[in-house]
């Protein structure tokens, strides 16, 4: 996949990361400066480094801050093998992994700067919906509740995971 060619696709850029050009954008002011910084000091595999990297390689493969964020989020959005991923961006699987447990990092304390990282526990959650200004919330959900016959005998006979018999 190439980042340039896909900006200039809206539509799909936003089937891939979940994101508009603009918003993506937005997000990359943040992520550009951190990477980079984390990039300088530390090595994929998340060791210092001996001696500060005062710039990108010229043969890297994801070359630019932009290409790193649009490879993570269409990771997380697709939740692709790590073998899909390296085949759709030229890169062995092993590198993915290296890349993405990295990118992560740089990109949660991003959104952890402005706020945007995701609320893990109830409490949390009902402070966050009960601050927010509009009081009506659209679940894009595709799990639906399974019609089972109230009787729990009946239940055990109706769905049970043994093959029936047949005569």
């Amino acid at each position: 996949m190439d980042y340039l060619t896909l900006r200039e696709r809206p539509r799909q850029l936003l089937a891939l990361t979940s994101l508009r050009p603009a918003e993506f954008d937005d997000l990359l002011t943040d992520f550009a400066p951190a990477w980079e910084c984390h990039h300088h000091y530390h090595t994929l595999e998340g060791a210092k480094r001996a001696f500060p990297a005062h710039q990108e390689r010229a043969n890297a493969v994801l070359a630019g801050s932009d290409t790193k964020l649009f490879f993570l989020l269409t990771y997380l959005k697709s939740n692709a093998l790590q073998q899909h991923q390296a085949a759709s961006f030229g890169i062995s699987q092993a590198r993915v992994s290296q890349l993405a447990t990295a990118l992560l990092g740089v990109l949660n304390h991003v959104l952890a700067r402005r706020g945007l990282l995701p609320v893990r526990d109830g409490g949390g959650l009902a402070q966050r919906l009960a601050n927010h200004p509009e009081p009506v919330f659209a679940y894009d959900g595709v799990e639906r509740g399974v019609p089972r016959n109230c009787d729990r005998e009946a239940q055990a006979e109706a769905y049970s995971a043994k093959k029936k018999r047949t005569a």
